[in-house]
């Protein structure tokens, strides 16, 4: 069955009162195997399960039980091999080894461009590529930890960083969208995030596990969460959380403008006409307007 979704409008900000509606395959239920909780500045996440211990942690993720008394001092851990069970631990980043990591195109309708040669599906594309879809192109790409990542039509982004945390299974990704829409659906078998980056002229979007759309333009930039959560930071550093299903506006100097609920999906969904080309659904009250992928 097809899913839709139909995200808030914020109508006193002009340029940015445009309500979208999507048509996508449905998800199967994320279930949660693990407890990485994706990044925050320059540490990683890490909720505390059942008889984890500071020595187990530190080979796990930093591949080095030696590395173990750090923790201790950063998260003030008395005693090392008795953690609190849903304490959040933060494991700096540059204590975990990476490797460089791939994007790869797996649907590809239009016309697609990597530094300005086409894209085609099974392409593997590398950190450094800059990504545009011209017209009505559009594309998916799939990340290591199978993150997917869509170009919409008329979408220009940078794949600034694709690095992989070895021993992990987690990814280190950094997307940079200087026009258009980028959808994202972040670690989809529930696995947990590593680090996942969404950055417009004036914002930057951390993800920690999520379906997130961000929008940019010359007027300034969208954000909205259709599951999970993120947490978007401005120019100042300031940052703003974002739950599931809500949207936050900011404008080209990166000022929030406010942070809005979405609309709720529309209903009475059924195709019609003999050749199944027209759909039919509720008007969604306050939806300005709709677009329709499938």
């Amino acid at each position: 069955m097809n899913r839709l979704r139909s995200l808030s409008a914020f109508p006193d900000v002009r340029p940015l009162a445009l309500t979208l509606l999507s048509a996508c395959l449905a998800l199967p239920p994320i279930v949660a195997r693990a407890e990485p909780m994706g990044a925050q500045g320059d540490d990683f996440l890490y909720r505390v399960e059942q008889h984890d211990t500071l020595e187990q942690l530190a080979r796990r993720y930093t591949l080095r039980t030696e590395h173990w008394p750090t923790l201790q001092r950063l998260n003030q851990i008395d005693d090392p091999h008795r953690l609190p069970i849903g304490k959040v631990l933060r494991i700096p980043l540059s204590l975990i080894p990476e490797q460089p990591a791939t994007a790869t195109a797996i649907h590809v309708t239009g016309q697609v461009t990597a530094d300005g040669r086409p894209v085609r599906p099974g392409d593997v594309l590398r950190a450094g590529q800059s990504l545009r879809s011209i017209g009505d192109g559009a594309a998916t790409l799939r990340l290591e930890d199978q993150s997917l990542l869509t170009l919409t039509p008329g979408a220009t982004l940078e794949l600034q960083r694709l690095q992989s945390f070895q021993g992990t299974g987690l990814t280190d990704t950094q997307i940079s969208i200087d026009r258009g829409t980028l959808e994202s659906t972040v670690a989809p078998a529930g696995t947990g995030v590593g680090r996942f980056e969404v950055r417009t002229p004036a914002t930057v979007t951390g993800v920690r596990g999520t379906r997130l759309r961000v929008h940019t333009d010359a007027s300034g930039s969208r954000h909205e969460v259709l599951q999970g959560r993120a947490a978007i930071a401005d120019p100042t550093g300031a940052e703003q959380s974002l739950g599931q299903d809500r949207g936050a506006a900011y404008d080209a100097r990166g000022a929030l403008l406010g942070t809005q609920p979405l609309l709720p999906p529309p209903q009475g969904l059924q195709m019609a006409g003999s050749d199944g080309q027209r759909l039919n659904f509720e008007p969604v009250p306050k939806a300005v307007a709709y677009t329709v992928r499938i």
